[in-house]
């Protein structure tokens, strides 16, 4: 019978049959393995006190060390995982450098946020080969929250990790790395040793857990279980922000399908809908240096920084962010702001064929028997201004209560608008394109007092804001979103 094999601290486990469908790697830690070191709180991957470590072999074949919120990972989806935990690092008379240094600066003060931290600084650390600025802890803060607001003694004792000796506000960062770029215009995926034959689970609540290696696997399980309910997983990140309260009858683990995980460049910048937004955002940063017209990519990587945190970012998906918008449209996605202001499309598989749409199309697409495998990215000349702003209750970790995307094509001298896209989300669900005010700038010089006030009114018109549940009050919005056109016109002169 199969189950899934991985290891905890050192210890090979695995499950099968006696796990249902809803037990997390937080459940399995705590409940079966009993090592509590590991807490947990909202069970929604915000406060980042489940945080562990996990080790495993990526796409290109190399072994690489990521933190995870373990309160989101099914227990069934860490096949050929190396998972560590804060009793794993040290304990009692072999603390790691890491636990003594939060404890030297007084980091820790109730206390039960503190494996959390500590296991979040260790991923990092081991991510990143003990190479970090003081401005990469600062940014990795949102990945966990501390209620005793302890914030500074903890990011002291962080920042001690540094190698650039400075204070971040007088940093000015070194682009020089001493690593070589993984990243070509083409991704070639190594043949695998590995088992590839699917994986079939009966989960002890009566659902049926599928691990599959190749995207025609996805469609035979499918065509098997005929009409019974289906879900495809892979970070599974998604129940953070929608929770599952009952899972189908069939559940697809998708995340070692490593056709998922490529990319290359013909024409276009081709994504695998399964790779992560860490690898995405890392994608993204590389190439943007590297060809002038996919130099926006940068602006794209710079507001990826706001999305979730980095846990969630290492193991969610740009194709299950995407999907999440399509199954819940009033959800902000970043990801699809982004890629619809440059037009990007996308590509859809069935058992037959590939059909390849743009985004706005996809949302109204039914998805049943189909997967989502790749978002094509175009090439923008040096006459494309790009910006993207996300407008959110706190610094990090938070979605967006207003989230906006500019692309303005100029002519050659810079002053007339050749055409536009504007996409804001946050607004209503109905609401994402102002196309009315792109049909209006096209033509317009857009430097000028009246084609901004008239824009503006054009744009007032047009926006559609309703109440929403968990949002601000629809006039705040209003007036934001308009308050971001205005930005991005003042900021482009």
């Amino acid at each position: 019978m199969d189950r899934i094999e991985f290891s905890v601290n050192g210890r090979q486990y695995s499950v099968g049959a006696d796990v249902d469908s809803d037990v997390s790697l937080n459940d399995y830690l705590r409940n079966v393995l009993n090592l509590r070191g590991t807490k947990y709180m909202c069970q929604e991957g915000g406060c980042g006190a489940c945080i562990v470590a996990v080790t495993t072999v990526d796409q290109f074949g190399n072994k690489r060390t990521f933190s995870v919120n373990s309160c989101l990972v099914s227990i069934t989806s860490c096949e050929g995982w190396e998972v560590t935990t804060v009793e794993g690092i040290g304990g009692r008379g072999r603390y790691h450098r890491v636990q003594k240094t939060l404890a030297e600066y007084n980091g820790s003060q109730c206390g039960y946020c503190s494996p959390g931290w500590v296991m979040s600084m260790y991923s990092l650390l081991e991510a990143n080969n003990y190479k970090l600025t003081k401005d990469e802890i600062e940014k990795s803060f949102g990945s966990n929250t501390c209620r005793c607001t302890g914030y500074r003694p903890i990011l002291d004792a962080f920042k001690s990790f540094a190698k650039d000796v400075p204070d971040i506000e007088d940093l000015s960062l070194c682009k020089d790395k001493a690593c070589s770029s993984k990243y070509d215009d083409w991704c070639f995926i190594e043949e695998k040793t590995i088992e590839d034959k699917i994986k079939q689970i009966n989960l002890k609540d009566g659902n049926v857990w599928y691990r599959v290696y190749k995207i025609e696997d996805v469609f035979e399980v499918i065509k098997t279980k005929g009409t019974n309910p289906y879900m495809l997983i892979n970070g599974n990140t998604g129940k953070g922000v929608f929770p599952i309260l009952r899972y189908p009858k069939i559940l697809i683990d998708i995340s070692s399908i490593d056709e998922l995980k490529t990319y290359y460049i013909d024409q276009n910048l081709v994504i695998g809908a399964g790779m992560s937004i860490t690898n995405v955002m890392d994608l993204f940063k590389e190439i943007s240096e590297k060809k002038e017209e996919f130099k926006y990519l940068k602006k794209m990587y710079e507001h990826l920084e706001l999305v979730a945190h980095i846990p969630v970012r290492n193991i969610g998906t740009v194709g299950g962010n995407l999907m999440l918008k399509h199954k819940h449209p009033i959800f902000p996605s970043d990801i699809f702001l982004l890629f619809e202001a440059v037009s990007a499309t996308i590509a859809i598989r069935n058992d037959k064929e590939i059909v390849e749409m743009d985004l706005q199309k996809f949302l109204s697409t039914d998805m049943s028997g189909k997967i989502l495998t790749e978002i094509k990215l175009p090439p923008l000349s040096s006459n494309y201004h790009f910006v993207s702003f996300k407008i959110m209750p706190r610094s990090q970790n938070a979605p967006a209560q207003i989230n906006a995307a500019f692309l303005y094509e100029l002519d050659r001298v810079k002053e007339t608008v050749l055409s536009s896209t504007i996409v804001i989300g946050g607004l209503s669900v109905k609401f994402v394109h102002a196309q009315k005010t792109e049909d209006y700038l096209r033509g317009k010089k857009l430097f000028t007092n009246e084609t901004l006030q008239a824009a503006l009114r054009v744009l007032e018109k047009e926006i559609i804001v309703k109440e929403m549940k968990g949002y601000s009050k629809a006039e705040y919005r209003k007036k934001c979103a308009l308050g971001l056109f205005y930005k991005v016109r003042k900021g482009s002169e």
